[in-house]
This record gives structure tokens, sequence and C-alpha cells, in this order.
């Protein structure tokens, strides 16, 4: 809180000595000035002067404050008004903070902040509690207003790395959001993800595409930073304007993608532009995978690829993600005796692709229990790492929860299991 005098305390004044077992805390700390929290987009706010209580002016802006009581109380002085606080920065602590932080003040961190963690933190975070209450039903998936706007700053920062704007501009993906809730629906978790990430890439549209001409990457193929993060962003503009365009019933996009995808120069290229056909299911998506297969065919890492990128994409209603995973089983390039092409397609969809995997009439668990079968009798190690996928089948909600565990049963009951198999089904069980 804020003193009349221009001083700030924790809200814990009472100091306790820490226990001998109980860690030390190095937390680094800044004071984000905002007044009225009126502040001008893409500027960075700079921090103010942090002096203790009973220290000699100073020009620190940023203080590490090492805790070593179970509470401990800090005051400083001279603050004009009351600020952003930016906690544990340059992730100087690896613990999970309670700061009671509101949605205004990540917002003003997610646009200002200065350290490059926290304004990601803000952005997930902020991202994370829209994605929560419109899975649990207690409120609509939609983005607002000022997380957009937000948003739009980043994109449009002048001065921050393209790399860093395309892990901001990321949702949490759809496993993240099941781990904070109980029970988890998976369906309503992936089409809260989906609605909000077209809502992004519509409100955004025009910034997608200043995004994507202006980070173009001019010249031979370079791995430098630089470069190699003008190449993520432009490729992360395509994506969400094909998914826009395919929306709208718009061809413009999804035709710049596939010529891309057909011109370009290198794989990052080249598959962001599949990907961004794919996962928007447009109508290019088909001849531009047949187009890869064809010149990859002799590449085994490069089809791996290609398997994966399927098994991937985001389900629709009509079920065709998963029709065209047991459709690419039957595929002549693909065996299941090769543990590479096995992890591509079976393990990619059932452990990586929960909007398809986890579904109402429990076929997705059904192709799970087949292909651990069938694993454990030719790759017992693969197949346990793969029975793992239903570990936390229990915290689902039903009719998952029971038909998944029809499934761990089933394969339980076979006789000849391995005993690695065996040991993680059992363990999944009995939690």
């Amino acid at each position: 809180m804020v003193r009349p005098t221009h001083q700030i305390v924790p809200r814990e004044a009472e100091h306790q000595p820490a226990r001998v077992d109980e860690p030390i805390l190095a937390l680094a700390i800044a004071l984000k000035r905002v007044a009225g929290r009126v502040v001008r987009p893409a500027v960075d706010l700079q921090n103010d002067s942090l002096r203790l209580e009973d220290e000699a002016p100073g020009s620190a802006t940023e203080r590490l404050l090492v805790l070593e009581d179970t509470r401990s109380f800090f005051t400083f002085v001279d603050v004009e008004v009351e600020p952003v606080p930016s906690l544990l920065r340059g992730l100087s602590a690896p613990v999970i903070l309670v700061d009671g932080l509101t949605d205004a003040d990540l917002l003003v961190l997610l646009q200002h902040d200065t350290d490059p963690f926290n304004r990601w933190e803000a952005g997930q975070r902020l991202a994370l509690s829209r994605l929560v209450a419109a899975a649990s039903g207690s409120a609509a998936a939609a983005l607002d207003a000022p997380f957009i706007d937000a948003m739009r700053a980043v994109l449009r920062h002048p001065t921050l790395d393209a790399a860093f704007k395309d892990l901001v501009l990321s949702l949490p993906s759809e496993s993240y959001v099941a781990e904070q809730m109980t029970p988890v629906d998976p369906q309503r978790i992936h089409v809260a993800r989906e609605t909000m990430l077209a809502q992004l890439a519509q409100a955004l549209r025009d910034d997608w595409e200043w995004a994507f001409e202006a980070h173009q990457v001019a010249g031979p193929y370079s791995p430098d930073p630089l470069s190699a993060g003008k190449r993520a962003l432009a490729n992360r503009a395509l994506a969400m304007l094909c998914l826009d365009a395919v929306a709208r019933g718009d061809a413009a996009w999804p035709g710049r993608a596939y010529q891309r995808f057909k011109v370009a120069t290198n794989m990052t290229d080249r598959v962001g532009a599949l990907n961004a056909l794919v996962r928007a299911h447009a109508e290019h998506a088909g001849p531009a995978l047949h187009r890869f297969h064809e010149l990859f065919r002799n590449e085994a890492l490069v089809i791996d690829s290609w398997f994966a990128i399927q098994a991937g994409a985001p389900e629709t209603a009509d079920g065709r993600v998963f029709a065209r995973v047991k459709q690419l089983l039957k595929h002549p390039e693909f065996s299941i005796r090769n543990p590479n092409r096995a992890r591509s397609l079976i393990v990619s969809f059932c452990a990586a692709n929960p909007g398809a995997f986890h579904r109402l009439d429990a076929a997705g668990y059904v192709f799970w229990a087949d292909h651990v079968i069938e694993l454990d009798s030719l790759n017992p190690q693969l197949a346990a790492r793969f029975a793992r996928v239903l570990d936390r089948w229990s915290r689902l909600a039903e009719p998952y929860r029971g038909a998944a565990r029809e499934a761990l049963l089933r394969v339980a009951a076979k006789t000849n299991l391995s005993s690695n198999v065996r040991e993680i089904v059992g363990n999944a069980l009995a939690a």
C-alpha cells in the first residue's frame, strides 16, 4: 500500500525468523510509475528510484531484496504515486509468487515493463485467466478490448525483439490451461482457446498484415537470432491471417501462404506456410501436404514432421483430424515398428492434441489403448512413455473420466504386458 508520506510497505509487517529448513529467496523488484494508469502506447515506463527507509538518496531503479525470514518488512520512500510492482525480475527466483496484481496492473506490465520475463508472464496470466473463465463456464469465450489493445501495443512496439513478440503473442496451450483446472473438460478448453485465437486473428488483422510484410528476411538464409526472430513472427502473422481469412471465406491469404510454401528457400518458411494452411484447414492444405511429401519423401526426419503436422492440427466439429490420423496409419510410409514414425503420428496425436484426443464418444481412448497394447509387443520402452498420456485421467470431467478409466482397465487386463507398462498403468489407476 502507499502511505500518505509516500512510502510503500508490504501487507505483512510482522517480522518472524525463518525456520532452519526454509530457503532464502532473492526477489528482484522495480516500481513502475503509473500516474492515473494513463500511459502512452509503445513507451516502456522508466522505473522509480528505489530507496529504502534510512538509506541515503541514490539512483538505483532496481533492487534485489533478500528474504531470509518467514515475513520481511521493507519500506520504500519518496514514491510519488502508487506504482505497479515488477517482481522477480530476470526470474530472480524460481518460485510461484502470489502477488495480488490486478488485471489493470498486468496490462501495464504487458505493455510497458522493461523486464522481458515479466512482460511475457503478464500476457500469459491475462490470457490464462480469460481461458480458464471461459472453459469453466463463468464467462464468455471473448477477449476484451484492453487485452487486445495491449497485444497490439506489443506487436507494434518499435524496439522489441521479433522473437520476443512471437512468444508474447502466443496463447497458453490447451494442456497448460488444463493443468490449472479441476475437473478438466478438454473440449470446453479447446473451444475456448480456438475461439479466442480466432478473435485475436480478426481483431489484429491489419496489424498481422503489417507484421508479415515488415518482417520478411531478404538474402541468403542465416540462422542468426535477428533473422530467426523475424521469420518466427512473420510465420505467426501468416498463420493468423490464414485463420482469419478461412473464417471469412477469403482465399487471398491462403493463396499467398501456398505461394510462399512453393517458393520458400528455407525449411523454416516452408514449414511455417504449411502449418498456416493445415492449422486453418484451408483448401490449399491438401495440395501443400502432397507437394511437401513429394519433395522430401526420401528425407525420413522431414517426413516424420509431415506426419506430426497433420496429427497436431486443431480438431474441427466434424472430427476430420482424428479421421485423418486413422487414415495415415495406413499410409505406405507409416510403420508402427519405426519408433520415430510412431512418435510423430500416434504419440503426437494423443499427447499433444487434447482437443482431438479427448472425444465425447471415447474413440480417442480406444485408439490409445489399441496402440499401447500393440506398441508394448514391439517396443516396451516407447509403449511405457506413451502409456503416461493418461496419467492424469482422474482429473478429467465426466464422461471423459469414466471412459479414460475403462481404457486403462482394458490395458491393465492384458496378461502379457511388459513390467514397465503394467507399472505405469497400475499407478495411474491407483491415483
